[in-house]
């Protein structure tokens, strides 16, 4: 059963936020001059009053924000992290080839046996002997490598320009430290007449004492 209410009983209602005031409105038959009728525009000390309301809210929400702003850094903090991180990943690079010879010389020096893949043959193709002989000497002199294999006569098929080539060409057969072939590749490529050579290596597994002891006294610097 629904409640009942006298009918000359005040219906008064009011927001929380206007604070404390007159009746909004008041039912028919009720008394009061000073009663505004429900729908009537508020007054100017209730405007003022809700006008102080929402800026102490406005002031209490951006004191929280302040604060939660200083407990969560913002993402632009993080930039130099991970900068950081990226510079020591490209040194890590950088440096991997010359650890690995270290580590493999280290470990060479300990165990007094060789290590699988300290040299390296490095296999590079020419367009005739006389070239081939001097690309060889050359690295000799500069001590890039102990020994030079050259294999005349190398019939060559390939696809240059989408089409396919046919040549004679002389293939040298380099021994060499395996920490070398960076060196070793950068000064073929500068004194080499074609445009590509072909250029690769292959590590050295196993091999005998005597002869691998030979290639590093071949490379060292007098």
């Amino acid at each position: 059963m629904s409640p009942s209410f006298p009918a000359s009983s005040t219906l008064s209602f009011r927001p929380a936020w206007l604070g404390p005031g007159r009746a909004v409105g008041q039912a028919a038959g009720g008394k009061g001059r000073g009663a505004r009728a429900l729908g009537a525009h508020p007054s100017a000390s209730d405007s003022a009053q809700a006008a102080v309301a929402i800026a102490g809210a406005g002031s209490v929400t951006s004191d929280a924000m302040d604060r939660l702003g200083s407990r969560c850094p913002l993402p632009g903090s993080a930039r130099p992290s991970v900068f950081i991180c990226l510079l020591i990943l490209t040194a890590s690079l950088l440096t991997y080839p010359v650890l690995r010879t270290l580590s493999l010389q280290l470990l060479s020096v300990v165990t007094g046996s060789y290590v699988s893949g300290t040299y390296s043959i490095v296999f590079v193709n020419c367009p005739n002997e006389q070239i081939a002989r001097d690309i060889a000497r050359a690295i000799l002199d500069k001590k890039l490598a102990a020994s030079v294999n050259i294999l005349p006569k190398a019939s060559s098929l390939y696809y240059w320009n989408g089409e396919i080539e046919e040549a004679t060409e002389v293939l040298l057969l380099i021994k060499t430290k395996t920490s070398k072939i960076h060196m070793l590749s950068s000064y073929i490529r500068l004194v080499h007449p074609f445009e590509i050579p072909e250029l690769f290596s292959l590590p050295m597994d196993q091999g005998d004492v005597h002869y691998l002891r030979w290639l590093e006294e071949g490379m060292e610097q007098e």
